[in-house]
C-alpha cells in the first residue's frame, strides 16, 4: 500500500513540474494574434506623437471610451508629467549570533499626474474583437507635434497675460493704499 502511494505521489510531482515547464514560455514564443502590430511596435514621426492602448469592458463603446482615454493620457505623458515618488526600505536584525533573522521590507509608490491640453488629437487605428463576453479595443492615438507647440505657446501667453493682470492690481493697490496715506497726512497737517 506504501509503494502504491510513494508511486502516485511520484508521478503528480512530475505531471505538475511537466505542466509548469510546458506552460512557461518566451515572450516570443506568445502567439499575438489578433493583437495589431501598430500597438505592439507603434510609428515613429517627425510630425506626431503616437500612443497605443488598449481595454476591455462588457459595453463596446465603454472599452472604446477607456481605450482612448488611455492613449491620450500616453500622449500627455510624453508631453507634460509630474512625478511624486516616496520609497520606504526596512531593516531589522532580530536575536543573537546564529539563531538572528534580518528582517526586511521595501515599499516604492509611484504617483503621476498630467494636465495638459490635447486640441487635435484623433484615432489613427483602431481594432475591436469580441473576446467571450467582452469587447477588446485597441487604439492608436495620434497628435500633431504641430498643435502641441501652439498648446505650449498659447499656455505661455495666458501664464503672462495673467501674470501681467496680477502685476498692474498690484501696482494699482500700491498706488491707491499711497493716495490714502497722502489723503490721511493731509487731513492731519
Amino acid at each position: 500500500m506504501k509503494r502504491k502511494f510513494y508511486l502516485f505521489a511520484a508521478l503528480a510531482i512530475l505531471g505538475v513540474l511537466f505542466a509548469a515547464c510546458s506552460s512557461s514560455k518566451n515572450l516570443s514564443d506568445v502567439d499575438t494574434g489578433d493583437i495589431p502590430e501598430w500597438y505592439l511596435t507603434p510609428p515613429t514621426s517627425d510630425n506626431y506623437i503616437y500612443a497605443p492602448a488598449t481595454a476591455t469592458s462588457r459595453d463596446m463603446e465603454l472599452a472604446v471610451n477607456k481605450a482612448e482615454t488611455e492613449a491620450r493620457g500616453k500622449i500627455g505623458r510624453q508631453m507634460e508629467v509630474k512625478v511624486k515618488s516616496m520609497q520606504k526600505k526596512f531593516e531589522e536584525e532580530v536575536g543573537e549570533a546564529e539563531s538572528s533573522q534580518l528582517l526586511q521590507q521595501f515599499t516604492q509608490v509611484t504617483k503621476t499626474v498630467v494636465s495638459t491640453e490635447l486640441t487635435g488629437s484623433t484615432v489613427k487605428e483602431k481594432k475591436i474583437l469580441k473576446d467571450g463576453d467582452n469587447w477588446r479595443v485597441y487604439v492608436l492615438m495620434q497628435y500633431p507635434i504641430g498643435d502641441a507647440q501652439k498648446a505650449f505657446l498659447n499656455n505661455l501667453t495666458k501664464n503672462k497675460e495673467l501674470y501681467t493682470r496680477y502685476r498692474s492690481t498690484q501696482a494699482f493697490k500700491e498706488l491707491d493704499d499711497e493716495v490714502k496715506k497722502y489723503e490721511e497726512w493731509k487731513k492731519n497737517q
